[in-house]
């Protein structure tokens, strides 16, 4: 149960481009008294009644996180910002970036959460050094200490910290993959499929995994993978399959993911996104990016001509 006022707010302009008045929205599932104080102070919400909300606006839940992400050009340009941070897609972020320097809010947690991704922003774009990046995002989770507050974003601001500095230990990722596991998400899934992303990125680079948790995970993400259906997590998703496979030592299954997301990567990713993913294959799968792609095509090619 967290407070969501804001996407209530998007439900309400969904709710108008419809043609649905709010008799017609709410009947049989909540108050018209209790909707409009969602609207106007965000007090708690219970994720059964919003989705039962969607559903009679024939809107599914991947549809709203689109428009919330991409189209909602009212809103502080926090979830914007993030999804481009975590994907490296850097190509459209100036004016949204803008935003974010401007940002302000009353709630703590948010506040260092979007400092933690404009400092890692302003680090992969060269604008600061790893030890300015490093001093920095040590502040953030001093602040956190401070709060004394344990959530899904705190858990992914320590966990983009671990990802680029894991020698200073400070999450145990056996713990940390339970964690998500056993998270039960709502309204959040926007940050849990990242952090899910970004925690089985982390993983298929290091030398010593847990692969029931690694699986066990890998299937979460795929279940809400419907919820945020998008190219670049498809193309997570086609990976993390393939290095399973590796694992096993299914070569051939390996081979056939790891070529769609390769293929996909080419697509869809930035010149720097790209560069970035071939290194999570090389580490992970200790393969000749441009190489496999030369073999497996012509593999393909002579079973063709058979």
């Amino acid at each position: 149960m967290e407070k969501y006022g804001s996407y209530y707010k998007l439900l309400d302009e969904l709710r108008i481009a419809k043609g649905y008045t709010i008799a017609d929205l709410c009947e049989g599932i909540i108050s018209e008294r209790t909707y409009l104080r969602q609207i106007k102070n965000g007090s708690k919400v219970n994720f059964t009644i919003f989705s039962r909300l969607l559903d009679r606006l024939d809107t599914g839940m991947g549809q709203f996180m689109t428009y919330m992400i991409h189209f909602d050009k009212s809103d502080t340009g926090v979830n914007r910002f993030a999804i481009r941070v975590h994907m490296y897609h850097f190509m459209d972020i100036g004016p949204i970036y803008e935003l974010i320097l401007k940002y302000k809010s009353d709630n703590k947690i948010e506040t260092l959460m979007v400092e933690a991704f404009k400092l890692e922003f302003e680090y992969l774009i060269n604008k600061i050094t790893k030890d300015e990046f490093k001093i920095h995002y040590q502040v953030i989770l001093e602040s956190l200490k401070s709060l004394g507050t344990e959530n899904l974003i705190v858990h992914l601001i320590k966990f983009i910290y671990h990802s680029y500095f894991k020698e200073d230990n400070i999450i145990d990722p056996k713990k940390f993959g339970q964690m998500l596991i056993d998270y039960n998400s709502n309204l959040s899934l926007f940050f849990y499929i990242m952090l899910m992303d970004k925690f089985l990125s982390f993983m298929t680079q290091q030398e010593t995994i847990d692969f029931d948790i690694y699986e066990q995970i890998l299937k979460k993400f795929e279940a809400y993978f419907i919820y945020i259906n998008v190219k670049n997590y498809e193309t997570s998703l086609e990976t993390y399959h393939a290095f399973l496979y590796h694992v096993k030592h299914d070569y051939k299954m390996r081979d056939s993911y790891l070529y769609k997301a390769l293929m996909n990567s080419l697509v869809i990713h930035s010149t720097y996104a790209h560069e970035a993913y071939k290194d999570l294959i090389r580490h992970g799968f200790n393969l000749d990016v441009d190489q496999f792609l030369i073999d497996y095509t012509l593999s393909i090619e002579s079973s063709l001509l058979r």
